[in-house]
């Protein structure tokens, strides 16, 4: 039996470019804010390398776009079309994994995110027809058009497609390729799959070149992946642990031990070297009797009878403009934030990215407020956004302290307006009153033997005993006189 036997097959490999997937553009853990910026030097001191991101996407848009739109890219060959559909939210909610296909805002939040994803960078890579290209931009790398909304053509989209921007386009359409597992990619958190992804490189490489092992500096993981960077090794062991743990279990590594560098700073450092195990050999196999055998660029040839969706236009835009839309909802929630001093475009582009986060916000950033002496909160606005800030307690303080004044003023009004009852029954019953003794004494006898007599002739009277007869009887004067101011007060409501 050959070694190759005991390899680990893929059944299904996507390439993807090797060029910008090697630096980071998503945040990989759900909370907290992470700042990504890299800088390379030469020996001269010559900057070579710079890559930043603004407004870096959380760990769903990273999956769709390595689990959805990388594929799209790599099922259409070369060349990559401008336009790209990726199919309905929920078609794409399902794709993902999601068990309530019908929760799409998630869906929408996280490609929006992707889109406003800003790329600030310069750097040089090998083309795959071997040239060295030097590419700057200032970018982000595609537009989203949404079911319903226009192409730059004025036609209606029938799903959602994103639309690429010029030098992404041209970066996808020169780049060289790398495979990777796409059916272990979806098995694995953000942070492992990340893993996987710096470390294909390295791993293919080794085996390309027929060297035992590949090698990754530690202050390499984390700056690429991007990851919280520690320099004590009781801090480093358990979170690299973490990391190659799901690698060791499927075989993509066979074994990993490390030593102790440091940086021309001084700063420690420490080199994993890792061993590759049957599954990376399997994938090296499996993608090199794919580039032998099946060619996976193929040529797309346009019809001249369809309809183009995008314009002619011999010197388009860096960056074709989508405009968003925006219901009287999502404006109201813009003029809130902009009482906070967020700039309209800012509270704009968090409307459509964070929409649940920005309402949830607007009602806890007053509480946020007291007891400081902040002048500019719009900062704090926004990092409470992007950073899913918990609700301050003083927010719950203030709430309990308005319900407690809301229980005391209801309970205020229900005194004071049984007071008011109370007076207006006494003053009425005292006009009456008044209103029986200045009646002239003729017609006041008259109406006292008529309901004394009605009194009388009343059951209870009727059927009184001896005893309590004489209690009633005691009575009779005063229950005579009520009686008849009663009907007073009746006769006047």
């Amino acid at each position: 039996m050959s070694d190759t036997n005991l390899y680990i097959i893929p059944k299904d490999i996507i390439r993807s470019e090797t060029v910008l997937s090697r630096f980071p553009i998503h945040r990989l853990s759900k909370y907290g804010k992470v700042s990504i910026e890299i800088k390379l030097h030469n020996s001269d001191g010559e900057l070579t390398t710079r890559w930043k991101v603004k407004n870096p996407p959380d760990p769903l848009a990273y999956k769709i776009d390595t689990l959805i739109i990388n594929r799209r890219i790599d099922n259409l060959g070369k060349p990559v079309p401008k336009l790209i559909k990726l199919g309905s939210l929920r078609e794409l909610a399902e794709e993902i994994g999601f068990k309530n296909t019908g929760n799409t805002d998630r869906i929408k939040n996280a490609l929006i995110q992707n889109a406003l994803a800003g790329i600030t960078a310069k750097f040089t890579y090998k083309a795959k027809d071997g040239t060295e290209r030097t590419t700057e931009i200032a970018d982000t790398r595609y537009a989203v058009i949404f079911t319903g909304e226009k192409f730059p053509n004025g036609d209606k989209a029938d799903g959602t497609y994103i639309l690429l921007h010029d030098i992404y386009r041209e970066i996808l359409n020169s780049a060289q390729t790398r495979p990777l597992d796409y059916d272990y990619l979806k098995e694995l958190t953000p942070i492992t799959q990340r893993f996987y992804e710096l470390l294909s490189y390295q791993i293919f490489g080794a085996l390309e070149n027929k060297r035992v092992v590949a090698k990754m500096l530690y202050s390499e993981f984390c700056a690429y992946a991007p990851q919280t960077r520690f320099f004590d090794w009781e801090q480093v062991r358990p979170q690299m642990y973490r990391v190659h743990k799901p690698h060791l279990e499927s075989g993509y590594v066979e074994s990993v031990r490390f030593e102790k560098v440091r940086s021309d700073e001084g700063t420690p450092d420490w080199l994993f070297i890792y061993t590759p195990g049957r599954k990376a050999k399997g994938e090296h196999s499996f993608a090199m009797k794919a580039k032998a055998s099946l060619p996976r660029t193929k040529e797309i040839k346009s019809n001249p009878n369809q309809l183009l969706l995008i314009p002619d236009d011999p010197t388009p835009p860096l960056v074709p403009e989508i405009e968003l839309t925006f219901n009287d909802e999502e404006e109201k929630l813009i003029s809130e934030m902009r009482k906070f001093g967020v700039s309209e475009k800012k509270a704009r582009e968090l409307v459509k990215s964070r929409k649940k986060a920005v309402e949830r916000e607007i009602v806890f950033f007053p509480a946020r407020l007291v007891g400081t002496d902040i002048k500019n909160p719009s900062g704090l606005f926004i990092r409470a956004i992007e950073d899913n800030y918990e609700p301050p307690q003083v927010f719950f303080e203030l709430q309990e302290a308005e319900e407690a004044k809301k229980r005391t003023e209801a309970e205020k009004g229900r005194i004071r307006q049984a007071e008011k009852i109370e007076n207006e029954k006494n003053d009425s019953w005292f006009k009456a009153k008044k209103h029986l003794l200045e009646m002239p004494e003729e017609e006041r006898n008259f109406l006292w033997e008529k309901n004394k007599k009605q009194i009388l002739d009343s059951e209870e009277f009727r059927n009184a005993d001896q005893s309590k007869l004489k209690i009633l009887e005691l009575a009779l004067d005063g229950m005579i006189q009520a009686r008849i101011i009663e009907s007073f007060i009746k006769s006047e409501n």
